[in-house]
């Protein structure tokens, strides 16, 4: 008999078959509303816009601790299909920061897939967010239709809520190389340039992913290092150009990084 915390995120998904057993239950729908109940009463809370008496969006949050720091964490936010682009997902999450900061919070918290360039967009260069942490595989094997086949790589965001203004930026110098196969965007090698580097990644990761699982793994076993090591280094992503798709790092004056 062992005993420990989870370390694996693939165990994870097992933990429904416990459920399923100790509470005769077939319904995990019905446990993920429950928890998620618990979670508001518990400190956690949801934040939903409604449009015609329709729930369109929804963002869902609770407390999260690391290394003696206390911090809101954002597990999803997101918004109907035929109501994405609308503005409501910068609504929801100017909503949560309002929230948070009547909770006494001065960081919220969350992860996305660094391949993906319009949340990339969103999440460092509309809401202002940085990041200095890349994640392997951070939620193990998913089978939904944005992350089933590839491993799934996670940068984490962090928003500083309160003072803290990003550096501005000029020139940038892109570390890696891209070019064409065809119709798809392919990344070839790293040539590091420690004076303002950048990262390019695809204009549309998911159309390559649809028509080459292989480049799709391509992109994310080159540049998973060329991450790690620019922020093993000391820098954050600071901006992103959607002109040419780029991660900018810049090293910051910030306090020491808890993820």
């Amino acid at each position: 008999m062992d005993i420990d915390i989870v370390k694996d995120p693939d165990d994870v998904k097992f933990i429904s078959n416990v459920i399923r057993s100790a509470w005769h239950s077939i319904n995990i729908e019905g446990q993920f509303i429950d928890t998620v109940r618990s979670m508001i009463y518990h400190g956690g809370f949801v934040i939903i816009a409604k449009e015609n008496n329709e729930i369109i969006g929804m963002s869902f949050s609770y407390p999260g601790y690391r290394n003696g720091k206390t911090y809101l964490y954002s597990h999803m936010t997101g918004v109907i299909e035929d109501k994405k682009r609308s503005g409501i997902g910068y609504m929801l999450k100017m909503k949560q920061r309002e929230l948070a900061l009547n909770y006494g919070y001065d960081l919220i918290a969350w992860t996305f897939d660094p391949y993906m360039a319009l949340n990339a967009y969103f999440n460092i260069e509309k809401l202002g967010c940085l990041s200095r942490t890349y994640i392997d595989n951070f939620y193990g094997t998913m089978d939904d239709g944005l992350n089933n086949g590839l491993p799934t790589d996670r940068l984490v965001c962090e928003w500083y809520i309160k003072d803290f203004k990003k550096p501005d930026y000029n020139e940038y110098n892109i570390i890696n190389k891209k070019s064409r196969l065809g119709s798809y965007e392919i990344t070839e090698g790293i040539e590091y340039n420690y004076e303002n580097p950048a990262i390019s990644i695809p204009y549309d990761f998911q159309e390559i992913k649809k028509n080459s699982m292989e480049i799709a793994m391509d992109w994310k076993l080159r540049l998973r290092p060329a991450f790690k090591k620019l922020f093993g280094l000391g820098y954050a992503i600071t901006h992103f150009d959607k002109k040419t798709s780029s991660y900018i790092f810049q090293k910051v004056d910030l306090e020491k990084n808890i993820f």
